[in-house]
């Protein structure tokens, strides 16, 4: 087994023995003393929440993923060991005696303890793949011993399997953006008003007055002959004088100010309902 093999092995999609997906592989255990791969840790169950250990015994790793020699009810159904990372003999003795293989009790070559590795340590030599020998080979009478007691139990599923779902909904999400609505304008025109003011004005009249000369007067005047004559005077009076002049008035402008209103707005959404039926009742949570 090269270093690069044992990458594949990490990277790889697990398959049992007929050929049904099982999960990726989560860790590969690697034999201290020889730096081959013994076991895998793969994932299964739902979103690959549950795993087990599995002997690398007659497997073959191809360019759809790794194709294990066990089924998945028995890899599932493995015993949970590999405690802090760490397969001891006892351990391995008791996976191959749950997948029916070759172990220390049936003269099986002794395993040195396992420890989870992702590559073997650079002063380890490359080995070949393991190949399945003779003394590794399944035990017929044992697989289909323990396949008869499987049948009379009820099947065990991993927890991760039904013991957990994932409900989703859809949210309402509300934002505001704004936008042009109108557009406002000043325009101005020219109109005609008539104005009425009233001025007051003055003008002169002519009136006769008369006044009694004095004697001392007629004595300057005497030697006056008596003749016609004239007299005239000049008479003036206000004339109103029209004029128009442009003056500013007034200034105008437009401005805008903000105010505030509520709107409803409705929508429909999508939610994901959990139904359960435990015991053949029916429950909707």
């Amino acid at each position: 087994m090269t270093t690069h093999s044992i990458e594949e092995l990490a990277n790889a999609i697990a398959f049992d023995s007929n050929g049904d997906k099982l999960g990726d592989v989560k860790q590969v255990f690697t034999n201290d003393a020889t730096g081959e791969p013994d076991f895998i840790e793969v994932a299964h169950g739902l979103f690959g929440m549950g795993s087990s250990l599995v002997p690398l015994r007659g497997y073959r790793l191809d360019e759809e993923g790794l194709h294990l020699a066990f089924e998945k009810d028995r890899i599932k159904d493995a015993p949970d060991l590999a405690d802090e990372g760490h397969l001891t003999p006892e351990d391995q003795d008791t996976l191959y005696r749950h997948y029916g293989v070759g172990s220390l009790a049936d003269g099986a070559a002794p395993i040195e303890d396992q420890a989870p590795r992702t590559a073997p340590e650079s002063d380890v030599p490359a080995a070949a793949p393991v190949a399945p020998v003779a003394d590794e080979e399944v035990h017929e009478e044992d697989r289909a011993a323990e396949a008869r007691h499987l049948a009379d139990q009820e099947p065990i599923h991993d927890e991760a399997d039904q013991g957990e779902i994932i409900r989703s909904e859809e949210q309402l999400n509300v934002a505001k953006e704004r936008v042009a609505t109108g557009e406002a304008q000043l325009r101005k025109t020219v109109v005609t008003e008539t104005e009425t003011v009233e001025v007051p004005v003055e003008r002169e009249e002519v009136r006769v007055v008369r006044t009694p000369i004095s004697e001392e007067e007629a004595k300057n005047l005497d030697g006056q002959d008596i003749s016609e004559g004239a007299a005239s005077v000049t008479l003036h009076e206000d004339r109103v004088v029209v004029s128009k002049e442009s003056v500013p008035v007034e200034r105008v402008s437009l401005e805008t100010q903000t105010v505030q209103d509520t709107q409803t707005v409705s929508e429909d959404l999508k939610k994901e309902r959990i139904e359960s039926n435990v015991d053949g009742e029916e429950r909707l949570d």
